[in-house]
């Protein structure tokens, strides 16, 4: 254990006592082994996806290509079995009485059904039953027919179900074979009458296995057999066949598999022709492709390029890195001896290190910045204040003169203008409050009433003014004069210059401890890069700086009376609608609310 212990002290020591360059080759030595090993694996299992690409598309080739052919030959044969039942031989045979049905009419039966079938290959045998089980048939050789399992409506109904279409299967689905044991590939179908459109008659067509072995010839060199759907091989390998497993019967997409401990078979693949019993089956052997040249080309650049690579890294690392650290760190430390943010200006040759050195700049501006723009800030807090109470006039004088002027008004007579006075007069005791910062939202919404009032009286019936306040905001206290000048720029930036009528509505409503003011006008609406210029994410500045302090100011004064959190959003659509939403927390504490 003290040994163990030893150990690790003295790793700890060298590593702790190695210069940095010898570190890096360390390092260097170390992903060049890594590397090494992983080109290795990579290249093992290229290789072996290659050539199980190479082999899957070779075995679809093959298995498409039989498949294919297999499915145009049992096409024809089914074209070719709907003419006998049109073949008036045929017919007369099935539509005669049973005790007319005899050796001359059967075999003129065959003879109509020979002309038919006379040129084409493989087709073993013909069967047509009636009904009463009288039948013909073309084949030479012995069969058995197993009437009892053709009387089952579970036999007939793979053929029945069709409705007078082929069904494939092999030796009549169980019904017909030869005693010989060779298969049979059957197509079946109910014959129907053309007048009464009822089955009369049952035709079975039996095709000999040699087409299935022209098929499998037909792919020379290559490894591949066709089984029937219990894995009983009716042409080609018989070793290929041993393979056969029963999902391969059941899937109708291309099978492949693997197969493992045999030299001269790597893979196993099969597809089920559609429509019919049997599966044909590919072996892909160990002579397959291996890598492309340009594959293994490209991987050899890679890896040389990689050597060449990492050499020249490791020289050029443990040749330049050491000292421009040093001089980068000697500068930092001036900046902190300096006392207060400079940038270094020290030449840094290497380009990492010049990254390092540009970071560590563009911080340095990024904070005089931040300062600069806190300052700038601040600034305006205080113009904006200094503003608000250079408006604030002695209001005494003001409310006289308009008392003054509105009872000589009644006395003349001029009982609008008088009305006006005293809108105009209500307006001004509520906007001045007596210099309080915070009033109700009741108080607020006075002043907007009063003002639109006097906007009515200017601008008449274009103006309609619509309001939502819920009962349970109406004693909040909001910043003063926060909504006079939203309701403005409706008025002047919105509305008036649609030149028609249109509607302010003022919502409010409590939800999570904030309240939300909506200011909605029907007017031109804002533009995404006026939005973005009003919410300050535009460095570009507002051209008119006297409509600016009235919204984008309100928005500056609502910011800082929230410690400037995200308390306004606005939501517009070019000449439909232009919406201001305020969302003021009610629970701000003391030192987190701006002077306003």
């Amino acid at each position: 254990m003290g040994t163990g212990k030893r150990t690790k002290e003295d790793k700890k020591r060298f590593l702790s006592g190695t210069s940095l360059a010898v570190k890096v080759w360390y390092i260097i030595g170390g992903v060049f082994l890594l590397f090494t090993i992983m080109f290795s694996i990579s290249a093992l299992v290229l290789k072996e996806r290659s050539i199980r690409d190479y082999e899957i598309r070779e075995s679809e080739t093959i298995l498409n290509s039989m498949s294919g052919s297999i499915t145009a030959n049992i096409e024809n044969y089914k074209d070719i079995s709907r003419l006998v039942m049109l073949n008036k031989q045929v017919t007369a045979f099935l539509r005669a009485p049973a005790e007319e049905v005899g050796a001359g009419l059967k075999n003129d039966t065959i003879y109509g059904i020979n002309d038919i079938f006379m040129v084409s290959d493989y087709v073993d045998s013909v069967f047509i039953f009636r009904s009463d089980n009288h039948y013909v048939t073309t084949g030479k050789g012995l069969y058995h027919i197993d009437y009892d399992l053709m009387e089952d409506e579970t036999w007939h109904a793979h053929i029945k179900e069709r409705e007078g279409g082929a069904a494939i299967s092999l030796n009549g689905n169980g019904a017909v074979y030869r005693a010989n044991g060779n298969q049979l590939l059957t197509i079946g179908r109910d014959i129907y009458d053309i007048y009464l459109q009822k089955p009369v008659g049952l035709l079975l067509v039996n095709i000999s296995t040699g087409m299935l072995k022209s098929a499998t010839e037909s792919q020379k060199g290559s490894k591949v057999c066709i089984v029937s759907e219990d894995g009983t091989l009716l042409a080609g390998d018989k070793s290929v066949s041993e393979y056969f497993t029963s999902d391969m019967a059941i899937r109708y997409t291309m099978v492949h598999k693997s197969v493992r401990g045999n030299k001269n078979v790597r893979m196993i693949s099969s597809i089920r022709v559609p429509d019919t019993p049997i599966i044909v089956m590919c072996a892909s052997n160990a002579s397959a492709q291996s890598i492309p040249v340009e594959t293994t080309a490209v991987m050899l650049l890679l890896f040389v390029t990689f050597v060449v690579s990492i050499s020249f890294a490791a020289v050029f690392i443990s040749r330049n890195i050491t000292h421009p650290i040093y001089t980068l760190s000697a500068e930092m430390e001036k900046t902190k001896e300096a006392g207060w943010l400079k940038k270094i200006d020290a030449e840094m040759p290497r380009n990492e290190l010049s990254m390092l050195k540009e970071s560590y700049n563009s911080i340095i501006d990024y904070l005089n910045d931040l300062f600069t723009r806190l300052i700038d800030k601040e600034k305006s807090v205080q113009k904006a204040e200094m503003r608000v109470l250079h408006e604030q006039i002695k209001p005494h004088f003001l409310y006289n003169s308009l008392e003054t002027i509105s009872f000589m008004a009644l006395d003349a007579g001029a009982k609008d203008v008088h009305s006006a006075l005293e809108t105009l007069g209500s307006f001004y005791r509520n906007f001045l409050s007596k210099g309080n910062r915070e009033i109700p939202l009741s108080r607020e919404i006075s002043i907007i009433k009063d003002y639109l009032a006097l906007q009515k009286l200017r601008y008449g019936d274009i103006i309609n003014d619509e309001y939502d306040i819920s009962e349970d905001t109406l004693d909040i206290k909001i910043p003063k004069l926060i909504l006079q000048p939203l309701v403005e720029n409706s008025i002047y930036h919105g509305i008036r210059l649609t030149g028609e009528p249109g509607t302010i509505k003022i919502t409010s409503y409590l939800e999570d401890d904030d309240i939300h003011i909506i200011v909605r006008d029907t007017g031109v609406g804002m533009s995404q890069d006026t939005i973005d210029e009003l919410l300050g994410r535009s460095e570009t500045p507002v051209e008119d700086q006297n409509a600016s302090f009235g919204l984008k100011g309100t928005i500056e004064r609502i910011k800082y009376y929230c410690d400037y959190k995200d308390v306004v959003r606005i939501r517009s659509e070019i000449g439909e609608f232009t919406e201001i939403e305020l969302i003021i927390p009610t629970k701000l504490k003391e030192e987190e609310r701006g002077n306003v």
